[in-house]
């Protein structure tokens, strides 16, 4: 049973199932998702107590999410070298490709909606740049340095557990650059005139940050604390 001292993280660690409910109230569960429910459901100005019955009856029922479900069971028995192997060959794989499709889209929709929506797509165009560059570089620290070291000292050092809790200070970096950019697409409601390829650019980035979201869930919820046990 859900209950109100729980944090969202955990909740998706047991019930991976109510990862679509809780995108769909945008409720933060991998960067900031270990503050109780009572408390983050109470800053957004919910009722804890009526909050509670759906994501239990969320918990509770097959979803459309099972294939995530599956996905995440399967990564909670992995041992921490595989778990960090599979999210190489995973998320940063399919990241890397929607990143740069995002980014195509990106460009034709500033260029062409630039005379009735430059405030909104300039923004956007900054503020996705960023996350891209900062996303890329963090993958690339992962890859080539922090993961190796993670693979090397299975029970960590102290340098190696610094790296780590870096990683996931860059994660809360990348997690307030996407909540910006939620709150100022509207969570991705494309305006009344968009055309097609604003709709797809809103679809895609959208789909990404669904991704990342279980991607920083799995390292800072299940990963990177299997491993810092073992100091």
């Amino acid at each position: 049973m859900i209950t109100k001292d729980m944090t969202l993280a955990d909740v998706v660690k047991v019930h991976p199932n109510t990862i679509g409910f809780l995108n769909g109230l945008h409720l933060d569960y991998c960067c900031g998702g270990h503050a109780p429910i009572g408390q983050a459901v109470a800053a957004r100005g919910l009722d804890v107590d009526k909050f509670l019955k759906d994501p239990n009856e969320a918990a509770s029922r097959p979803t459309a999410m099972s294939n995530v479900q599956e996905n995440i069971e399967a990564f909670k028995i992995l041992s921490v070298d595989n778990m960090l192997d599979s999210l190489e060959a995973t998320h940063h794989v399919t990241e890397r490709q929607m990143m740069a499709e995002a980014e195509q889209l990106m460009n034709k929709i500033l260029i062409v909606h630039y005379p009735h929506h430059s405030e909104l797509l300039t923004r956007l165009h900054h503020l996705y740049g960023m996350l891209k560059i900062d996303l890329e570089e963090h993958f690339a620290k992962e890859e080539r340095l922090v993961f190796p070291l993670m693979h090397e000292h299975p029970h960590p050092d102290a340098d190696t557990l610094a790296y780590v809790k870096g990683l996931i200070e860059e994660h809360s970096d990348a997690g307030d650059i996407i909540k910006e950019i939620e709150s100022l697409t509207d969570n991705f409601t494309p305006p009344a005139d968009a055309c097609p390829t604003f709709v797809r650019t809103y679809t895609v980035m959208e789909a990404l940050f669904n991704d990342i979201f279980i991607h920083i869930f799995k390292e800072n919820s299940i990963a990177f604390p299997e491993y810092m046990e073992q100091a």
